[in-house]
């Protein structure tokens, strides 16, 4: 009985909070005036397709053990 009365709550806590909106998260509309598109944000390193290469080699070896 207790156990279910736990699983239950937790259930319920966790719909309530994924079903709710957080508008503390939303952006505002408009922006500053003085915004700069011109340049990037972030540059995209090189080291990205190293990282996806040595994750893919970890992965297939996880997946052949």
């Amino acid at each position: 009985m207790k156990n279910t009365l736990r699983k239950t709550t937790a259930v319920l806590a966790f719909a309530i909070l994924s079903l709710t909106s957080f508008e503390a998260a939303a952006q505002f509309p408009g922006f500053d005036d003085d915004v700069d598109d011109e340049t990037p944000a972030a540059p995209i390193d090189g080291l990205v397709a190293l990282g996806f290469i040595a994750g893919g080699y970890l992965g297939f070896r996880k997946l052949r053990k």
